[in-house]
């Protein structure tokens, strides 16, 4: 029976591997992280808080409205203004309901300096998820650069690891063949170097599957055995560094901690003068509205009796509400003054600091940039020994350690270089962090 055109597509389409997933760049790692990393989150939440404290300042200035209503069982009364009689046989319900209304109309810039405050505080909070986002991406590129660094060093683990079992093969071959050409002491050098290099090798391993568990843990990605990096070398970062001074110039302008001491100042003297407006009366104006019915009560028509059983009655007025507390207030403020003097003192403190910040990060860049060029030399030398020191070792005049020794140098000389070069980005992207930005422009 033949196969039908969908059943067919079905089975092609089961029998196919899977996709793999796209790899990701440094730059979708990064934008990864701060959608979906768990501590920016975390931190962005408190950004609400502020600014539902702004929207209940705002809301001081509307009409607050207060009813009270309810029925109760009342006894009959009847009489007049002269005589009544208490009918305890008879019963029925006494309705009443009171609404009440309050408009500040002066307040002595106090709500505004509430308000004023909470929006500050808004933006000292935006500053601190900024600032948890400058170290999430410090750290996302760190274990990106890291996992390259790691890759990288286990593939020169593994050439080397290929020499020596190439060396072993064939140094073995020849003792057996009892020439005299490979001594045992130089086969078990041999296989000594391999053993320390199958060590380094399960090292590079371990450390490659930490910096990719690491990574996708940072970004706030569940665990994926797809997920990979598109970089497949690691490589200095483009760009040349500009003058420290246009750093530091970066960083005050930049900076969330700058940004922080800012709005903090702002924000406390707001709440300093708020407490002082408490000193003076406030100025509103209130309305009432009182409805009162009961069946069981006979309703006055005369104004001059007092009948709370049967009305509706309202009105308004202008009112000032005092409230004398001037050591409590006085005190208030002064604790307000000193946390607002307290971050005056900070803010000092941060300038010398941030720009001492800015200009060793500077430094740490250039030194490992220059430590890049001098690993270069060093691994062109430890090239060159290797080629001198197998050539000879092959045409029978040199030792097999020497051969070995250049073979280490070699290796320790690629670990140096990419380590370096590893150094440099990291030193990158920590100057771009002490300024306040994601990454350095290519200058």
């Amino acid at each position: 029976m033949p196969i039908s055109a969908a059943l067919l597509a079905a089975l092609l389409a089961q029998a196919a591997p899977a996709a793999a997933a796209e790899p990701y760049t440094l730059d979708q790692c990064a934008a990864y992280a701060e959608a979906n990393s768990p501590e920016v989150r975390e931190t962005a939440l408190s950004v609400t808080g502020y600014r539902a404290n702004a929207d209940e300042a705002r809301a001081a200035r509307d009409p607050k409205f207060s009813l009270l209503t309810y029925v109760a069982p009342a006894y009959k009364v009847g009489g007049n203004e002269s005589e009544y009689e208490n009918n305890y046989h008879v019963w029925g319900p006494y309705y009443h309901a009171k609404l009440e209304a309050q408009l500040p109309l002066w307040t002595w810039g106090k709500i505004d300096s509430y308000i004023g405050a909470a929006e500050h505080g808004e933006k000292v909070a935006r500053s601190e998820t900024a600032q948890k986002r400058d170290e999430v991406l410090y750290d996302v590129k760190k274990y990106y650069n890291g996992l390259l660094l790691a890759r990288r060093l286990k593939r020169t683990v593994e050439d080397a690891m290929k020499i020596l079992t190439e060396a072993i093969e064939k140094a073995d071959k020849l003792y057996q063949e009892g020439t005299g050409e490979v001594k045992k002491t130089d086969l078990e050098t041999l296989k000594v170097y391999l053993a320390e290099a199958e060590k380094n090798q399960h090292l590079a391993d371990k450390s490659i599957t930490m910096a990719r568990l690491a990574l996708m843990q940072k970004m706030g990605m569940p665990e994926d055995p797809a997920f990979d990096i598109s970089d497949g070398q690691l490589k200095p970062d483009p760009g040349e560094l500009a003058p420290a001074e246009i750093y530091v110039k970066k960083a005050f302008e930049n900076r969330p901690e700058w940004s922080m001491v800012h709005n903090g100042i702002k924000a406390r003297q707001l709440l300093v003068d708020a407490e002082k407006a408490d000193r003076y009366p406030v100025f509103f104006l209130a309305g009432e509205m009182e409805y009162n019915q009961s069946a069981v009560r006979k309703n006055q028509s005369n104004p001059w009796l007092y009948d709370p059983y049967n009305n509706f009655t309202g009105g308004v007025a202008v009112g000032a509400k005092f409230d004398f507390a001037p050591r409590t207030l006085s005190a208030k403020a002064a604790a307000l003054q000193a946390e607002a003097d307290k971050l005056r003192e900070k803010e000092k403190f941060a300038r010398e600091g941030i720009e001492l910040q800015v200009k060793n990060a500077w430094q740490n860049a250039k030194e490992a940039k220059d430590n890049i060029d001098s690993a270069k030399r060093g691994l062109d030398a430890a090239q060159r020994w290797v080629m001198a020191a197998g050539l000879v070792y092959g045409i029978g005049t040199g030792e097999a350690r020497d051969a070995l020794e250049g073979l280490a140098a070699k290796a320790k000389s690629e670990k140096d270089y990419y380590q370096a070069i590893y150094d440099y980005n990291m030193a990158r992207a920590d100057l771009a962090r002490s300024c306040g930005l994601k990454k350095l422009d290519a200058e």
